[in-house]
């Protein structure tokens, strides 16, 4: 163990204890610092980072145990081992010690060999529990930008399965993230609706590719089914208990909702329809107007911005319209690029069973 790395504060009334402690430490490479005095103590580690406190229990003006209650309340010094320096063996001393947050104590008169052995035991777990915690944070971030390749793949089979414009469902993440941190979503669930959006049309895997494909208007049984995948989508995603799929299942079946309650599949009516639905919809109508589908062909940039604000109020939230309007350059730039930043490509696309299976079996 590299000793030079790490600083250790001892702190006690006597100086012959600090200077003996002290002197123990330096000879096998600690940096140390001394406090005579718990409110010294406090004043240090404030001051300056220490890696494990060494603490007296019998201190005037403050003694070891309300400084170790102090330390342990405080974010930046709550996770610094303290190992109590004391001459008692009173159980209730030490039971009342251990419970304020004490790793450890040894006893006065010192001898070499055992405060070393503590002093290294304690910085060694300190460590390993420092390292596994990196471990853990990086597999879940591992994890977590698995579930978000997954569901761009998973968007993307349903893309092509529609036959709709190239990069729609990354057009419509790019909107759907821009709109929501305008309207004041902090940048985490912004994120997660970003990725959440990328599915907002999954259940069109369960209509047949005759209606999809139909280059005509559908017909009212057609269009009935059609409506059916927003419901599809959001069951299959509503079974699982993650995060950003119960946020996908609400896309699914909220995205084609009207804010004057004509749309579906509920009817629902202005605030009714959740933030993620409303955000989406409009993501998604203007991606969808903008491109070429197989029942029309592309709009132009002003007729879509001309039904755009016609619609705000009827089928869009007007608030939200207003702020796309007064921000309408951060949108055009999503529209100048020739691509989006995706995740798409990263997993290779597999069998829809496969990907399906993987949702359920990951709640």
């Amino acid at each position: 163990m590299n000793n030079s790395k790490y600083k250790v504060l001892i702190v006690d009334d006597v100086d012959e204890n600090l200077k003996l402690v002290a002197t123990i430490l330096e000879k096998v490479g600690f940096e140390t610092k001394t406090a005579r005095d718990g409110l010294t103590a406090l004043r240090l580690v404030k001051e300056s980072k220490y890696d494990l406190i060494l603490l007296d229990i019998m201190m005037p003006i403050m003694d070891g145990i309300q400084t170790c209650r102090y330390l342990k309340v405080e974010p930046t010094t709550e996770s610094i081992p303290v190992i109590f320096l004391t001459a008692s063996s009173d159980r209730e001393t030490l039971t009342k010690a251990y419970s304020v947050g004490g790793v450890d104590y040894i006893k006065k008169p010192f001898f070499k060999e055992e405060l070393l052995a503590r002093v290294n035991l304690h910085l060694e777990l300190k460590d390993y529990e420092k390292n596994l915690e990196k471990k853990v944070n990086d597999k879940t971030k591992e994890i977590a930008d698995t579930q978000v390749k997954l569901m761009y793949t998973l968007g993307s089979i349903a893309e092509g399965h529609s036959k709709e414009t190239e990069l729609h469902v990354q057009r419509v993440a790019e909107f759907t993230h821009t709109l929501a941190l305008l309207y004041g979503m902090d940048s985490k669930e912004a994120e997660t609706l970003k990725n959440a959006s990328s599915l907002h049309d999954i259940g069109k895997i369960g209509v047949t590719d005759n209606i999809l494909h139909k280059p005509s208007s559908l017909s009212n049984e057609e269009f009935k089914v059609m409506m059916h995948h927003t419901t599809l989508g959001s069951d299959m995603l509503s079974k699982s208990e993650l995060p950003l799929f119960k946020a996908a299942a609400i896309v699914c079946i909220q995205h084609h909702e009207k804010y004057d309650g004509s749309g579906y599949p509920k009817g629902l009516k202005g605030e009714e329809i959740h933030i993620y639905g409303r955000i989406v919809a409009i993501a998604d109508v203007f991606d969808a107007l903008s491109f070429k589908r197989a029942y029309k062909d592309g709009w132009t940039q002003d007729k879509v911005m001309s039904y755009i604000r016609e619609m705000s109020g009827k089928q869009f939230d007007p608030k939200l319209i207003d702020i796309f309007f007064d921000n309408i350059d951060e949108f055009s730039k999503i529209y100048n690029l020739e691509s989006v930043k995706t995740t798409k490509e990263v997993i290779p696309k597999r069998s829809m069973n496969k990907i399906v299976d993987w949702l359920l079996n990951n709640r």
